[in-house]
């Protein structure tokens, strides 16, 4: 029993992990490359140190464990325009989706695998 309920968390979790919503869509990283990023918001969501080491152009940098997170992208972004976002892998970009869908922004697109995936296809 203890079995079967561990399998049955496991698979929630990652089922919810990258779960889309109307607001929250997941982009293919070819869907993306054809994307100027110098025209949308794009938001990266790592951290300065992660950020040195590379970026998308065009891509306004803002930790996702800043404190004042939601607060920064709230002065820096338009709520009513789509939001392109994306960090490492995927895992902060989908929560920081969720959040900022929680206060407001009407879509969200979030990098699917993140900048480093983004870097590899390039």
């Amino acid at each position: 029993m203890k079995n079967l309920f561990l399998i049955f968390f496991v698979l929630y979790s990652f089922s919810s992990c990258a779960q889309e919503t109307k607001q929250h869509q997941l982009i293919s990283q070819e869907k993306f490359s054809k994307i100027s990023t110098k025209e949308i918001q794009l938001l990266d969501v790592r951290t300065p140190q992660e950020y040195q080491q590379g970026y998308i152009e065009g891509a306004v940098l803002i930790n996702f464990f800043d404190s004042d997170f939601v607060t920064k992208v709230n002065s820096r972004f338009n709520k009513n325009k789509p939001l392109y976002i994306y960090c490492a892998v995927g895992g902060r970009s989908n929560r920081a989706a969720k959040k900022l869908i929680s206060v407001g922004f009407e879509l969200v697109y979030d990098l699917k695998g993140g900048f480093n995936k983004w870097k590899n296809f390039k």
